[in-house]
This record gives C-alpha cells, structure tokens and sequence, in this order.
C-alpha cells in the first residue's frame, strides 16, 4: 500500500491481490473517524468493490487500485478506480454493487479514458441520519428508489402541488379531489425527473397541471359530453375571460370564434355544453332567485290550455329575435344567466332584466 500526499485528498494504493481487501479499511480507519453504524457500513462496501476490482478487474494481480477519501462537514465519500478491463461489463458484475446501492448515502460508477470509477458516500461523523438533512437536489436523486426519500420529498412539494391545485378550484370538481390529483401528477414527475435538463419546480408544473386539465376534462362533466365538445367548451371559457380583460367588455360569440377560429354556431354550442359541466341540486336556490328550483317547478304545475299555448305561442313569435333567443336559452337549453350573458354579449344582470320583463310580459298575455 502506498499514501499520495502530493493532492489535497487522501489517496491510496493498491496491488491487486487479496491483502489489498484489509489493507484499504485500514487505510479508511487512519484518516476518518466515522460513527459506529457508518464505520462498520464503510468497511463492507470498501470490502466488497475491493474484491469487486480484484475478481473482475481482470488485472492479473499487477495492475494498481486505488482509493480517494474526501470528506466534508455532511458526508465523506469514498471512489475506488482501477483502469478499466478489456471488457468494462466484467467490473460491474458480482454482489458488490448491489450491497452499495443498499448501504450508502449516494454511488455511481463510470468508465472513462481508460479507467472504472465507482464511488460511495456515507454520512460524515456528528451528522444526523434524517433525510430532512438533504438539499432538494439529492433528496429527489434518492426519491426514485428509496422510500424514505420519496416520502420527504413529497413533504417539501406538497404545498407546490397544492397551489397549482387551487388554480382549477370552481370547476365542479371538489378541492380534496383536485389536490389528490396534484399529488399524483407530482409523484409522476419525480419518477420522470431528470437533473440535467433543468429545475425540478418548472417541469413538475408541466406534469401536475396536464394531469389536473385531464382529469378536468374528464370527470368533471355531470352529463356525457363528447371530448372534442368537452375541450371546445373549456377553450371557450377561457378564451372568454380572456377578451373580457383584452376588450374591456363581454366578448360577443363572433369575438370568441374569430379568436379561436371557429364559427359562432360551434361558439354557441360549446357553450351550451357548459350547462352540462355541473348539476344542480332542486332543493337549491337558483340563480340567486327566492326559494328553491323545486318550489318554482310546483308552481308551474297548472298546465296551460290549449288557447293560452297558442297565445302564448304568438307573443313570443311577436318578440324580437334577441328576446326569443333568450327564452330560448334559458327556458329550452336552460342555461343559467351568466351563461347567458355570455353567449349574448352582455352583463349578467342586464340578462336579469331582460328576463324579468320578458317573463313579466309573457304572463300577463297568458292571464
């Protein structure tokens, strides 16, 4: 065996033969003191990549093995290199790596100009065995096989996933259902991370926000809508809020087809399909009017006869095509006001109004 103290780090040196096994723990021993359970862990992790390069190296008892130690306030990590086989994949054979990969704190291997590098880390002396004591960047590192790991890494992320849980809150989806879904889209991205190609937090957004739209699109209908009409109506939506702050007023059906593309009929019709996104209760209040939906239904129980259909019939063909299309809406396709207002173009409580008066004006031709 024989010390380098020309480097900064502790380096050692082997030939490759059997005493190189108890030669490299004692050569650990002289320049860390580890606690109890990391020393005896250390020992049988040097122990096995030692016989590891020896048995597999395929170095002839001649080639050299050696050992840097590098230790800082958090871990100390051990690399052990040989140069590399004729056949690299002969080195990474035989139990040695599976016992690492179940002891350390971290490992990896490599085979590079012409030498095989394996490393491991275990936790420096003092410091506490807790995954809580890991940066971010580790903790998901360790996350796709490591329970514990996972586990805390989901901690740190839950309150991330949340919030972009909150930004679909509304939408006939209850909120504990909504955060469920969060929380599996954000197991999906850790499982799917990769350090390389950048920052965990905007990549796990892409991930959790396309299984929230997902479920959205797909559970959060209360009557069978087909999935192009389901996606038309969400886009609508959305687009409409959007030229309502653009425009400075509710957008017409012809602002939203000429910005989506589409015709004001398919504009009309996904909105219609709104009506289909949540249901509601008959013992709830609706559109903020007095009493419930079922004790207005009761009230309209008298049928009408057949001369007050044809009255009635003949005002409403009296009436103004915006004012027919209104009754239409509301009364055939039963679309609430704000739905309403926005497939007419107007306020909500202009809708109000209107209906008001229409009703008004209806039932007193009737009576």
């Amino acid at each position: 065996m024989a010390r380098s103290d020309a480097a900064t780090l502790p380096t050692f040196s082997f030939r490759a033969e059997v005493g190189a096994v108890p030669a490299a723990r004692r050569a650990l021993d002289s320049v860390v003191r580890l606690d109890p359970v990391c020393l005896a862990e250390a020992h049988v992790m040097v122990s096995e990549l030692m016989a590891n390069a020896i048995d597999h190296g395929d170095l002839g008892g001649q080639g050299e093995i050696l050992m840097l130690v590098d230790q800082d306030r958090a871990r100390v990590r051990v690399t052990i290199s040989h140069p590399a086989p004729a056949r690299a994949e002969t080195a990474r054979m035989g139990m040695g790596l599976t016992v690492v990969d179940r002891l350390s704190r971290r490992w990896d291997l490599s085979c590079a100009d012409g030498i095989f590098e394996v490393w491991f880390e275990v936790r420096a002396p003092g410091t506490t065995g807790s995954v809580v004591d890991f940066d971010d960047a580790e903790i998901l590192d360790r996350a796709k096989s490591d329970d514990a790991f996972r586990d805390e890494a989901v901690r740190r992320f839950r309150s991330f996933a949340r919030g972009l849980a909150w930004r679909f809150n509304g939408r006939g989806v209850a909120d504990a259902d909504l955060e469920q879904v969060a929380l599996f889209g954000l197991l999906n991205a850790m499982n799917r991370f990769d350090p390389a190609k950048g920052p965990f937090k905007p990549f796990a957004a892409v991930t959790i926000q396309g299984e929230l739209k997902r479920h959205l699109r797909d559970r959060g209908w209360s009557v069978r809508v087909p999935r192009s009409l389901q996606e038309r109506a969400l886009l609508v939506a959305d687009t409409s809020q959007f030229l309502a702050q653009t425009l400075g007023r509710s957008p017409t059906n012809a602002d939203i087809g000429q910005e989506l593309g589409v015709s004001e009929d398919q504009v009309l019709e996904a909105l219609a399909a709104r009506a289909a996104y949540r249901s509601e209760s008959i013992d709830a209040s609706h559109d903020g009017a007095p009493g419930t939906l079922a004790e207005s239904l009761r009230e309209g129980e008298t049928a009408l006869r057949s001369d007050e259909w044809d009255e009635l019939a003949e005002a409403i063909r009296s009436l103004p095509p915006r004012d027919r299309e209104m009754l239409y809406l509301r009364f055939y396709r039963d679309m609430t006001q704000a739905e309403i207002a926005e497939v007419l173009g107007m306020s909500q409580m202009h809708v109000s109004r209107l209906l008001s008066r229409l009703t008004d004006r209806l039932r007193h031709i009737v009576d």
